[in-house]
């Protein structure tokens, strides 16, 4: 049974809860950690300021997995892999902070939300360490000079990595189509049936290289055209994912 997880600010308390419709219900704690369990709370969707679904360790992303992106190939060689911190992490209708002069744009990209510590993880077993899956959206500024090949200042700044606005459970990622829209125009279209590796793939290569724990995201790729979608003063971008949900931030350029 699919269900949609939040982290939420009611009462200026912060709050776990399940959504339901367009109503939240308040748990006892953290759904990664404990089975959750209903305080009989129940608030309107509306009525929140909704957090990132996590905070996790670390958000590791997956460069150039999707077919439409790097064109077409007899073989396709092993996505990079790139670190996003913590800090570059806000959730829901939060304002991304973009430096003036540097071009930037963002990213649709399927997020998934680990559940279990996961190291040497077998594809074929890797969903038994996937709690959900969320909505990404890697904002990327342009490299200096080429030099900077670990992404670090590209991928890495504050802000640079909304998610949200919830975590779904229990979800078939096969075949989900995703878009990317800055004020209501369509920059990017594509469907994850489109990537070279696909999530339980995902967990596994990652999953190599470090390990996983609860909470920690792996960004799957994005589709072609993502550095056209530019981000501008006071832009608004939001990108969907079928089946998980539609995040949205407003753009402040700064000095």
């Amino acid at each position: 049974m699919k269900e949609k997880f939040l982290r939420y600010i009611f009462n200026k308390q912060p709050c776990y809860g399940i959504v339901k419709g367009e109503l939240v219900h308040q748990i006892e704690s953290d759904f990664l950690i404990k089975k959750p369990v209903e305080t009989g709370k129940i608030v309107e969707l509306n009525k929140i300021k909704i957090l990132p679904p996590v905070i996790p360790s670390k958000v590791v992303g997956l460069a150039y997995n999707y077919k439409d992106l790097v064109g077409d190939r007899e073989n396709y060689s092993e996505p990079l892999i790139f670190l996003k911190p913590s800090a570059s992490i806000i959730g829901m209708n939060d304002e991304v902070i973009v430096p003036k002069n540097r071009r930037t744009w963002g990213e649709v990209e399927l997020a998934i939300v680990i559940g279990t510590e996961a190291k040497n993880v077998q594809s074929k077993n890797a969903n038994n360490y996937i709690f959900g899956y969320t909505v990404a959206n890697d904002i990327t500024m342009q490299n200096i000079d080429s030099r900077d090949h670990h992404l670090a200042s590209s991928k890495g700044c504050d802000t640079f990595c909304p998610l949200g606005p919830w975590i779904v459970t229990n979800v078939n990622t096969s075949n989900l189509s995703l878009t990317n829209h800055i004020n209501d125009k369509l920059f990017q279209e594509g469907n994850t049936s489109n990537r070279i590796v696909d999530d339980f793939e995902a967990v596994s290569l990652v999953s190599h290289y470090m390990t996983l724990n609860p909470g920690d995201i792996i960004i799957t790729g994005t589709p072609k055209n993502a550095m056209n979608s530019l981000l501008y003063d006071q832009s608004e971008i939001s990108i969907t994912v079928e089946d998980i949900g539609t995040l949205t931030n407003k753009v402040k350029i700064t000095n």
